[in-house]
């Protein structure tokens, strides 16, 4: 052996001592820290999975002030404010106006929440809660008022989607089954080619299409289509990925600016058709009035409720809500579903809504009118939650949404 070797093996007592004391050290560190790794996993597990259900206000708030937005809508048309309260119809339509990114919204929060879920569990959740009113109003009208269904079958009523019962629900079905290939596109996708790809969805099926296709050729049914709602879907995505971060103050005022193009826009479209303006005959007149019924029409995709709706959404998601309040919405957001399942069933339409401004005066004001319909709307929407609140408590106690669960497992294990 070396010299080196011969050193190493005669250590002094005391530097053996100090090595022994050094490495016990060690060993009780690590001990230590794996105890506190453990206390710390035991700690955040819990946590963890408390904080998955913990639900973003944000996007709780924007389906509230949709929902209201639809049923409103409803009151307008189907429930012929426009038509009782005809000396005010600009301002009804304003109003309506305002709310009309309604059903954008609904579509943009689904792609801001579920561009990572690819649950059929959810699915068929909400498949069960439209079974659930579909046929619970037609037994609830059949028994009380027999006469108010008699064209409508009840079978047809536990195939929703099939008999197109609720169309919003009808589309969103289709599109749902498709969401596993979505979703596996946008996690491929770099963040250019998201937005490249949402531009030119956004540009072809809400510019192009609105003021040089009147004819519809990729058949987007002004919005109503499964092909708008991919568009939707995934503009929420890219929101949700991204997380996009404008100053609230310019989604707001962007939102002004759209309601402001839309009222002058219905100025120039009533004087030009009275013939109060002249902008000459021929070519420059018909485009105008192209332009300006494109820009005050109340389609889906129509070129200002898509710039209302992306900004508005963005605008409240920037919102700092008090947790009393948060509480509030996080309660309502799982039930708007509900709100439009009982509000727009079609019996139900047919015996509340066609009648529910029958026994008021047309001669109210202004302010009257616009507070009523107003009232209306959160009356219907108060006693919508109430009843889908008791549904929820059903399907509680029932386990629906555990055999929801269950019956994906199975049909996974099945099938991959």
């Amino acid at each position: 052996m070396n010299d080196n070797s011969i050193q190493i093996i005669n250590l002094s007592k005391s530097e053996s001592e100090i090595i022994n004391y050094e490495t016990e050290s060690l060993k009780k560190d690590v001990k230590s820290n794996k105890g506190k790794l453990e206390l710390t996993n035991k700690i955040t597990e819990p946590q963890l999975k408390k904080s998955k259900k913990i639900r973003n206000p944000g996007v709780d708030f924007i389906r509230m002030i949709a929902m209201n937005g639809i049923i409103i809508n409803h009151l307008v048309y189907q429930g012929q404010a426009i038509r009782k309260f005809s000396k005010y119809e600009r301002q009804i339509v304003l109003l309506n106006s305002l709310f009309f990114w309604h059903n954008n919204g609904f579509t943009l929060m689904s792609g801001f929440v579920g561009y990572k879920t690819n649950k059929y569990a959810n699915l068929l959740y909400l498949w069960l809660c439209t079974v659930f009113y579909s046929v619970g109003i037609h037994i609830y009208f059949r028994k009380f008022r027999p006469k108010s269904i008699i064209s409508i079958t009840i079978y047809k009523e536990f195939f929703p989607v099939i008999f197109e019962r609720y169309w919003y629900f009808t589309i969103y079905f289709g599109m749902y089954l498709f969401l596993p290939v979505i979703n596996k596109g946008i996690s491929l996708l770099t963040k250019g080619e998201f937005k490249l790809l949402i531009l030119s969805l956004i540009g072809i099926f809400s510019f192009w299409e609105d003021f040089q296709n009147p004819n519809d050729p990729f058949r987007i049914n002004r919005g109503y289509s499964i092909v708008w709602f991919f568009c939707l879907f995934l503009t929420g995505a890219y929101m949700g990925k991204y997380r996009l971060n404008y100053k609230g103050i310019k989604n707001f005022l962007f939102c002004i600016i759209c309601l402001l193009i839309f009222g002058f826009s219905t100025f120039l479209y009533n004087k030009t058709v009275n013939n109060e303006l002249n902008f000459g005959e021929g070519f420059l007149r018909n485009k105008l009035k192209i332009v300006l019924i494109q820009l005050i029409n109340l389609n889906l995709n129509s070129v200002l409720k898509v710039a209302q709706s992306i900004s508005i959404t963005l605008f409240v998601l920037e919102i700092s809500f008090n947790k009393y309040i948060a509480k509030i919405i996080s309660f309502c957001g799982p039930l708007n579903f509900g709100v439009y399942l009982i509000h727009i069933n079609t019996i139900f339409g047919k015996n509340i809504l066609d009648n529910i401004f029958n026994k008021y005066s047309d001669n109210l004001s202004l302010n009257s009118t616009i507070l009523l319909i107003l009232l209306k709307d959160i009356k219907i929407y108060f006693y919508c939650i109430c009843i889908d609140y008791l549904r929820y408590i059903i399907f509680e106690i029932f386990r629906i949404r555990k055999i929801c669960n269950f019956f994906e497992k199975k049909i996974y294990q099945l099938f991959i």
